[in-house]
């Protein structure tokens, strides 16, 4: 009963980052309990890519969906741990700061925009990639963007979460699958971002409506520029792996 108090505890605290986890987890269990490939090294790829890792050629040939399923494909055990781990450091501190949907749309537009990045980065390559780091850089930066406007205390800042997050984010581009220009495409939009989100919230601290309004339109014209990417990349002829 006390692991099951803990957790729930840790669940109110972070709703939406303990979501995210769980989102990613049972992605990974339900994939590898229905399909036996994922097991084996010669089948790895395929199973990376029937479970929606991202292929650029795939994905300007139509299968747009890859840019957002990728951000919930992991390679492995460790590649899961790692990011998942980064995920809760720093996701829990910056998921009291701002409002919930800005949060979601913060993690989702990094993820988008690394894929992004990374499609661009190998368009004329059969690169797979796959992973929720540009995602989870995104919320780093973001963290990092909020501290900067507020002029938080260097005492006062999560040093220790953000670094912890970055080495672990970046010991993954070690690891097969795991396209850096993700990590850097995730963290650049993460910190524009987030540093706008903080602004509205500042300047309009006791005006919801406003802010809120404000924030989704940020979002809006963030996802009309994914669109409008997607399209001047887009490929005519369809593309089988």
């Amino acid at each position: 009963m006390s692991y099951f108090k803990n957790f729930r505890y840790l669940f109110q605290q972070a709703k939406i980052t303990s979501i995210l986890v769980l989102l990613n987890v049972a992605w990974f269990v339900i994939s590898h309990l229905l399909d036996s490939r994922a097991f084996l090294n010669h089948t790895k790829m395929d199973f990376l890519i029937d479970w929606g890792a991202d292929v650029s050629l795939l994905t300007f040939s139509g299968e747009y969906w890859r840019l957002l399923t990728n951000i919930f494909v992991h390679e492995g055990l460790i590649h899961l741990a790692m990011n998942m781990l980064a995920l809760w450091s720093v996701g829990i501190i910056l998921e009291r700061l701002i409002p919930s949907f800005a949060f979601i749309g913060i993690y989702l537009l990094s993820g988008l925009f690394g894929s992004l990045a990374s499609d661009i980065s190998t368009l004329h390559h059969s690169v797979v990639s796959c992973g929720a780091s540009g995602a989870i850089l995104g919320i780093i930066t973001a963290l990092l963007a909020y501290s900067l406007i507020n002029r938080t205390d260097l005492q006062e800042m999560p040093i220790k979460s953000i670094v912890v997050s970055l080495i672990l984010t970046a010991g993954l581009g070690l690891l097969p699958s795991i396209d850096n220009m993700a990590h850097i495409g995730g963290a650049v939009s993460g910190f524009i971002l987030g540093g706008l989100v903080t602004i509205c919230l500042k300047k309009f601290r006791y005006q919801c409506q406003i802010y809120t309004k404000l924030i989704l339109l940020l979002f809006a014209i963030s996802c009309l520029l994914l669109y409008l990417l997607y399209k001047y990349y887009q490929m005519d002829g369809g593309f089988h792996y």
